[in-house]
């Protein structure tokens, strides 16, 4: 699928819909590829609140421990779905549009794709010197160019 509405993931994560061809592509079983939901990873969390409204996963589905884990399952898997960080983009994957918005940069920063969390460098008010001087780091041209190599920068 080049494109998907929030419902149609859901009933896709929920197992609502078990089909490709229900949400406009082959006839062929839609196989749902996960990070393991015992390890609370934020990801799925995040997913299940966020896109699934807080129903449950699909029982159904198939469980990896990382997304270097999802990437490579959903490899081997022709009609597999699975959700991981742009960081994660390589060739031979499809990227999935959601609600009519690529998975873009300009996208994930501006929060049109649904599927796209900040990185938040959090620290105490009155951090030490060189906490102080790491978060201006990051936030200067160059750090933010490091970010660019995997992630969405903020400006």
């Amino acid at each position: 699928m080049a494109a998907l509405t929030k419902e149609q993931l859901k009933q896709i994560y929920t197992g609502r819909v078990r089909s490709w061809k229900a949400v406009g592509g082959r006839d062929a079983r839609i196989v749902l590829i996960t990070q393991v939901w015992g390890a609370k990873r934020a990801q799925m969390i995040e997913f299940r609140d966020h896109v699934m409204d807080g129903a449950p996963y699909r029982e159904d589905r198939t469980e990896v421990d990382r997304q270097p884990d999802q990437i490579a399952a959903l490899l081997k898997e022709p009609h597999g779905i699975t959700t991981v960080s742009l960081a994660f983009s390589r060739p031979g994957l499809k990227l999935v549009a959601i609600e009519g918005f690529a998975a873009e940069r300009e996208h994930v920063r501006s929060g049109a794709y649904i599927l796209s969390r900040p990185l938040l460098l959090v620290t105490k008010a009155h951090p030490r010197p060189e906490v102080k001087q790491f978060m201006e780091f990051m936030l200067s041209a160059e750090g933010q160019a490091i970010v660019a190599r995997k992630f969405v920068p903020i400006h």
